[in-house]
């Protein structure tokens, strides 16, 4: 008796039933826990480096946000195919939370600063800081005064180096679905690949920096995520599938994929078994806001001011601490900023239909 085919992925991404979300709050989770530790100078400590030292919990939470963004971010334009509309939905998405957590920063680096107020707000430095890192051009990470003393010193927000890169990746993509590319599947596929090898490979990446290892390995991650929607429907989703991958993470038996670009392929699966896989759909977090975001780019000045004020503290208590205020925090924006921004997207929608009409 022949068993049940698994179900493919295409048959598994209509509508919210799915853990989108709870990969996403994992993969922040993550990343804020890598930070208790890289904050407090411990970094050796780091359960997942300890474990699996090509793999710590920073890689693989910023990973899993990149190959979903791809994977959504495809998604968004394959359903719109208008220009105006797709790039009208990402800045809605990326740009008001990003400059109310640049203004937080600002405002959590003035407390503890030992400069004062007056000169701390007219320094360039801190003009620099707001417009860059507001506008996503690129990542500032140092404000007057502010945390110098600290085991990680004077970085106020360094999560915030991951924006720009997304940003081009958005209006590569873009610039892929004007051409048409992603509604070719072997095409994209062809040309997905070329750009992760040349990301991996190539001695430079022209517009983006930092110009280093991390920044080619999201490129190839959004890539892949962007490669697996346009083939949703040729994917299976199976449990035995992703297990297999989550074995071959931790045991890594012939020693070639958590060291090679393999390890990509195998993350990115087991995102994708973790995300849709219909046996382990949570319903109940299709009604919850939205709050990876937020907790991602609030919770460094969280961390490094609860460092300022207890030196001592250990990467366990400050995780336990920070978690909840930046929680606090991150559901705020979702609330009174990230929501009421995205609404407007159906006016946009609507904006395009009676121009077509």
């Amino acid at each position: 008796m022949v068993g049940r085919l698994p179900p493919r992925l295409g048959a598994l991404t209509a509508g919210r039933g799915n853990n989108v979300l709870l990969v996403r709050l994992l993969a922040a989770v993550a990343v804020i826990v890598f930070h208790s530790y890289a904050l407090t100078d411990r970094l050796v400590d780091e359960p997942l480096h300890l474990w699996l030292p090509e793999l710590p919990l920073a890689i693989v939470g910023v990973d899993a946000f990149f190959f979903l963004s791809g994977f959504l971010v495809t998604k968004s334009w394959c359903e719109r195919r208008h220009l105006p509309s797709f790039l009208a939905a990402r800045v809605l998405r990326i740009y008001p939370a990003l400059a109310a957590a640049v203004l937080f920063s600002i405002g959590v680096a003035m407390a503890v600063s030992t400069v004062p107020a007056r000169e701390f707000l007219a320094s360039p430095v801190t003009i620099d800081f707001l417009w860059r890192n507001a506008t996503a051009w690129s990542a500032r990470y140092d404000l007057p005064g502010a945390f110098a003393d600290n085991p990680f010193p004077r970085g106020v927000n360094g999560s915030l180096w991951t924006l720009p890169i997304e940003v081009r990746l958005y209006l590569l993509l873009a610039v892929a679905g004007v051409a048409g590319l992603l509604t070719r599947r072997v095409t994209w596929l062809a040309v997905a690949t070329l750009l992760a090898a040349a990301a991996l490979w190539a001695p430079g990446l022209p517009g983006f920096e930092p110009d280093a290892r991390e920044t080619r390995r999201l490129l190839a991650m959004f890539a892949l995520g962007s490669v697996v929607w346009t083939w949703r429907a040729a994917i299976p989703v199976s449990l035995a599938g992703g297990a297999g991958a989550l074995a071959l993470l931790v045991v890594d038996p012939f020693g070639v994929v958590r060291s090679t670009p393999a390890v990509g392929l195998v993350l990115g699966y087991l995102i994708v078994v973790l995300a849709f896989h219909p046996r382990l759909r949570l319903s109940w977090l299709g009604r919850a806001g939205d709050y990876s975001y937020g907790l991602y780019v609030y919770a460094f000045p969280i961390q490094q001011a609860l460092v300022h004020f207890n030196r001592d503290i250990s990467p366990g208590a400050l995780t336990l601490a920070a978690l909840p205020l930046t929680l606090a925090v991150a559901a705020l924006s979702w609330h009174l900023i990230e929501q009421p921004a995205l609404a407007w997207k159906p006016v946009v929608r609507l904006r395009r239909t009676a121009e077509a009409a």
